[in-house]
């Protein structure tokens, strides 16, 4: 095996360069790929942290900024958002694009992590299989570019386990602390992390010790406390120094849903859409055949950590495909230890071996990079961003304006640069539904749209869906324009 060291550090290398390459194509695009609603929701928290900053901008902008920024609410800590801010001090302007830097920095060194804990586990060859899986998958290019906490969530869930991985080796209190505070900082990026963080410790750690053992042993005290303190200390904050940040918890936790066959359907189409389900399937057969005891529990415990993610998450695990992104992290160490298995037990040609593997990786390396490429060049958004650059001004910054909006508004507030409030969806009253509340927007009309200037139709699909709007705002305002595939109704002006 140490012979073919240089087979795989060589891929490794070529595998980096191409992951790298392909994230920074099309780098300068608006940031409507993946998933805008939530990327566009950092970009105006940052935004508004960028112009408090400058004294020299026009007032009505820094009051505006401030206002989007406020009213997006403390979801999880704004590090991304900060970061980004940042850049844009020290580039002397906003330029969006780089947050999307930023995520693809992550995502490089989640890959070096991944590397290290698969290589561990079952030697370089898995390594560089796991490695090269997590870099050219489609699905795993869109996400790790996009301005949201994912791609810094899968790094420090990965640098944890790193940690954890050499803490289960030399069992000294240096990597015990290193494990506690890097599993602490995963939590604090995004409280779900413990859901994947604390399966996987504590599968190794009641297997390795026992309960009992575990609670007489300070190492383990000291990688509990460190990985919750951080979270707490900012839960602390937002719900008792703040008080804003509970609401985070509402339409979040629907047992309900647990009773209902088509919800695990929905689950695993969503899955399936987001990493192939037979990738999946064979990627934990992998983990379950192939792996040691003392990782193989890791491993399980990180499995298990995902399904009751799921559970609780019953909502968003079937509407939100990056909730499953986390579960790119088993799956490519499960096909990195699957495949390397299969290259070590062959017995033919040991030459011939390495020429159909090295073939077989240039091909899934080159087949997925083309698909990534072409996906990218397709989309431009140059039209878009002007379009909604164009309403604002029509609008007036200062309107009051509410709507129905593919993004909930976020391109008309950030391009803009409008305060705007969203017009419920269907698929809104479905999820209030779903939670127990009874909404009747027919019968609540007149009362939620009375402090408005404008009404603004920008998803056409909802329009008809709520036919109600359609036979109200045509019988009684006056159409002030349409702008490309936009209408905008005068709330002001009876017809």
């Amino acid at each position: 095996m140490e012979n073919n060291h240089w087979l795989w550090y060589a891929l490794l290398i070529l595998v980096f360069m191409v992951g790298l390459i392909i994230r920074v194509s099309d780098l300068f695009d608006a940031p409507l790929d993946f998933h805008p609603t939530r990327q566009l929701h950092s970009a105006l928290i940052a935004r508004g942290m960028y112009f408090q900053t400058l004294n020299d901008a026009p007032e009505w902008k820094q009051e505006m900024s401030y206002k989007q920024w406020q009213a997006e609410g403390l979801i999880e800590p704004q590090i991304m958002e900060r970061l980004t801010a940042f850049t844009y001090q020290l580039f002397g302007s906003e330029q969006l694009w780089a947050a999307r830097l930023w995520a693809i920095l992550f995502w490089m060194v989640a890959g070096i992590f991944l590397f290290l804990i698969t290589e561990k586990i079952a030697g370089p060859a898995a390594g560089t299989f796991a490695f090269m899986f997590f870099m050219v998958w489609p699905y795993a290019a869109a996400a790790s570019r996009a301005f949201q906490p994912e791609p810094l969530l899968i790094t420090s869930i990965l640098a944890a386990l790193w940690a954890f991985v050499r803490w289960m080796d030399k069992e000294s209190l240096i990597w015990a602390v290193l494990s506690g505070l890097l599993g602490g900082f995963s939590i604090f990026v995004k409280s779900t992390a413990v859901f994947f963080i604390a399966p996987a410790f504590l599968g190794v750690i009641i297997q390795r010790f026992s309960l009992k053992g575990a609670l007489k042993n300070y190492q383990v005290w000291i990688i509990g406390i460190l990985s919750i303190v951080p979270y707490l200390a900012f839960l602390f904050y937002g719900v008792v120094v703040l008080g804003t940040l509970g609401g985070q918890f509402s339409f979040r936790f629907f047992p309900n849903r647990w009773i209902d066959p088509l919800f695990y359907l929905q689950w695993i189409l969503e899955l399936d859409n987001t990493i192939d389900l037979v990738i999946v399937l064979v990627s934990i057969l992998g983990i379950f055949l192939f792996t040691k005891k003392k990782y193989f529990y890791l491993l399980v415990g990180y499995l298990v950590g995902y399904v009751l993610y799921g559970f609780v998450f019953s909502y968003h695990i079937t509407t939100h495909d990056y909730y499953h992104l986390p579960m790119m992290i088993p799956v490519s160490i499960g096909i990195g230890v699957i495949f390397s298995k299969v290259f070590n037990v062959s017995e033919r040609n040991r030459l011939l071996t390495k020429v159909i593997f090295t073939c077989a990786a240039l091909f899934f390396i080159g087949i997925n990079t083309w698909e990534i490429r072409s996906a990218l060049i397709k989309l431009n958004f140059k039209e878009e961003v002007e379009k909604w650059e164009m309403v604002g001004e029509q609008l007036g910054h200062e309107s009051r304006v509410t709507g129905l909006f593919p993004d909930y508004g976020y391109r008309l507030a950030y391009w803009g640069w409008m305060y705007v409030s969203s017009w419920p969806t269907s698929d809104d009253v479905a999820l209030r539904e779903l939670a127990g509340q009874k909404i009747d927007l027919e019968g609540e009309l007149l009362d939620r749209i009375s402090n408005y200037d404008f009404f603004v139709i920008a998803d056409q699909e909802e329009y008809k869906n709520q036919e109600f709007l359609k036979e109200y705002f045509e019988g009684n305002f006056l159409k002030r324009e349409e702008i490309k595939d936009i209408i905008i109704y005068d709330l002001r002006a009876a017809d």
